[in-house]
C-alpha cells in the first residue's frame, strides 16, 4: 500500500451514496485494483468512503467508457474498513501508530484528520471497539465502521 504502485493495477470506480449532510464529499472513489481476469479485480487500498468493500476483496467490475466501473463485491477477503476523522491533527501519527501497533494497516487521506483503517482477519473488532468508543467519548474522533467481515455474508 505505498505510492509506488505496481504496473498491473488498475483504478475500479465506486459509485457513492451520498447522505442527508451530503456525505462523502465526492460520487465516485477510485480503488486501485489487481485484475485477475474475467471482470474479477483483487482490492489493493483501504476505501476511503466506499461502503462495504475492504482490503484484499475480490470484486467484479464492468468495462464502461474510459473506466472499469464496480458492480458487487464476488468474495470478501475477511478484512474490515473503518474510518476515523481525528479532530486534532497533531494526533494523527499518535492514534495511526497506536492501529499499526495492534495490527492494522492506515491510509491517510487528503482530507486533514481523515484516516482509514484495514482490520486484517487476526485483528479482533472485540479488541479494537473498546479504544475506538473511548477516543469517540472523549471526542479525540468519531469513527464509521464502514465494512465488517460479520455484516457482509
Amino acid at each position: 500500500m505505498t505510492a509506488s504502485r505496481a504496473d498491473d493495477l488498475v483504478k475500479v470506480v465506486v459509485k457513492l451514496e451520498k447522505d442527508e449532510d451530503d456525505y462523502p464529499p465526492a460520487d465516485y472513489e477510485g480503488l486501485w485494483a489487481r485484475p485477475l481476469g474475467e471482470g474479477l479485480f483483487q482490492v489493493d487500498n483501504i476505501p476511503f468512503f466506499a461502503k462495504g468493500i475492504a482490503y484484499g476483496d475480490i470484486v467484479s467490475a464492468v468495462i464502461e467508457p474510459r473506466e472499469l466501473r464496480f458492480r458487487e463485491v464476488v468474495r470478501p477477503s475477511g478484512h474490515g474498513t473503518l474510518r476515523l476523522i481525528i479532530y486534532d491533527e497533531k494526533e494523527v501519527s499518535t492514534i495511526s501508530a497506536l492501529l499499526e501497533k495492534m495490527g492494522c494497516a492506515i491510509e491517510r487521506s487528503h482530507i486533514p484528520g481523515l484516516i482509514s483503517v484495514d482490520v486484517p482477519p487476526a485483528v479482533s473488532l472485540a479488541v479494537l471497539k473498546p479504544i475506538l468508543d473511548e477516543g469517540e467519548a472523549q471526542e479525540r474522533w468519531g469513527y464509521e465502521e464502514a465494512c465488517l467481515p460479520s455484516t457482509r455474508r
